[in-house]
């Protein structure tokens, strides 16, 4: 089964630089003890694969300011997204003690959300 982690409206930044992902949701990824960088790969609609490197700051700050770098900015690129989409990332429980996640590109047209293929 589906888990929603969450979803977030694209900012400017998230287009051009990489995605700030929502500090609370940080706990629903497992970083090795003393590591402030993991690469998460996230299948999208098409079933493409994408290698994202979820990073926060070092040193214990207050603030981890967890984001996605890595292949994000082609993502962007190759869905053509732009500030005010949104993405959705999810994940579900893969064969053995695996762990799936899924990320879904969507285009608010006439008040409705459609998938950016």
């Amino acid at each position: 089964m589906e888990q929603h982690l969450f979803t977030k409206v694209l900012s400017p930044v998230d287009t051009t630089h990489r995605l700030t992902i929502p500090a609370p949701n940080l706990g629903d990824f497992e970083f090795p003890t003393g590591q402030h960088a993991i690469n998460i790969e996230a299948t999208d609609t098409t079933e493409q694969q994408w290698t994202f490197r979820l990073s926060i700051r070092r040193n214990n700050d207050p603030n981890p300011r967890p984001v996605f770098t890595g292949q994000w900015i082609r993502f962007v690129r190759e869905k053509g997204l732009r500030a005010g989409d949104r993405i959705v990332f999810s994940r579900q429980q893969a064969e053995g003690d695996g762990v799936q996640y899924r990320i879904r590109a969507e285009r608010e047209i006439f008040h409705y959300w459609v998938n950016v293929e």
